[in-house]
C-alpha cells in the first residue's frame, strides 16, 4: 500500500486501516480501537504517559486475544 501525498492525514489513515483490517482484523480492531488514546489534541505529540496507556490498553486487548484463544483450545 502505498500512502498519497496529496490526501489529507485521516484519508491516509482510512487507506491504512482498510488495509490492517485486510490482514488482521482482531489486531486492526485493537488498534483503531485505541488509537483515540494517543490523540492530544493539538500540534504537541502526546506525552509518554499518553503513549504508555495506549500501549497499555493494547497489550491488554492482545492479552485478552490470548486468552480466549487458549480457553477455546482448552
Amino acid at each position: 500500500m502505498k500512502f498519497k501525498l496529496e490526501n489529507t492525514f485521516e484519508d491516509n489513515l482510512a487507506l491504512f486501516q482498510a488495509e490492517a483490517e485486510q490482514i488482521d482484523p482482531e489486531c486492526a480492531k485493537i488498534l483503531f480501537d485505541n488509537l483515540h488514546l494517543l490523540d492530544s489534541g493539538g500540534d504537541t505529540a502526546p506525552s509518554r504517559a499518553t503513549i504508555g496507556e495506549f500501549h497499555k490498553a493494547v497489550l491488554a486487548a492482545l492479552d485478552g486475544l490470548s486468552n480466549a484463544a487458549a480457553e477455546d483450545k482448552a
